[in-house]
């Protein structure tokens, strides 16, 4: 019977307190991952945060000005049917424009918020002897996307439900 320690990743990528979310946001893309765990100065886990939690903040923000309307000259749609210069159409209170190293996140509080702000702080762990199947129904069942594996009350790893499908995917090909 395979466990979550035959599949659990034991390099495992985490942040302590103290860390803004522009370095979250910059560890997160340079490593490829959606989430890790957040740990205080003696390295135990204080909880998960995740590029969710990032989005979460950035919707609680006012939206950013952009200052004259950037619209102008550059949406307008004309109607097939009429050549008319009024009846050009835009709607840009509609549209989202987000334009990274544009300037565009530069009134968002990336810099001035902390990991610890935002994480969920209640970090789903699991046992590394656990089996894979229950591993499957607990993640399911929580509706999360990792859990972190703790042994004697020490982090040891992490597992998230790609682990778990890469190893059925591989179980399925063999």
């Amino acid at each position: 019977m395979r466990t979550v320690r035959d599949i659990m990743q034991t390099d495992v990528i985490a942040v302590r307190q103290g860390t803004s979310v522009r370095e979250l946001i910059q560890i997160l893309d340079e490593e490829g991952i959606s989430g890790l765990p957040v740990l205080d100065s003696g390295s135990k886990v204080l909880g998960v945060v995740s590029r969710t939690d990032v989005v979460r903040l950035a919707a609680r923000e006012p939206e950013i000005p952009l200052g004259e309307a950037f619209w102008q000259g550059i949406g307008q749609v004309p109607d097939s049917d009429d050549d008319d210069p009024d009846s050009y159409f835009v709607a840009p209170e509609s549209s989202v424009m987000l334009v990274p190293g544009a300037g565009t996140f530069d009134g968002l509080p990336f810099d001035d918020t902390m990991v610890e702000e935002i994480m969920t702080p209640v970090a789903f762990s699991v046992d590394p002897g656990m089996a894979i199947w229950e591993l499957a129904e607990f993640l399911v069942h929580g509706r999360i996307h990792r859990a972190l594996v703790v042994e004697d009350g020490r982090l040891v790893g992490i597992v998230t439900a790609f682990d778990l499908l890469r190893v059925m995917a591989g179980d399925a090909s063999g």
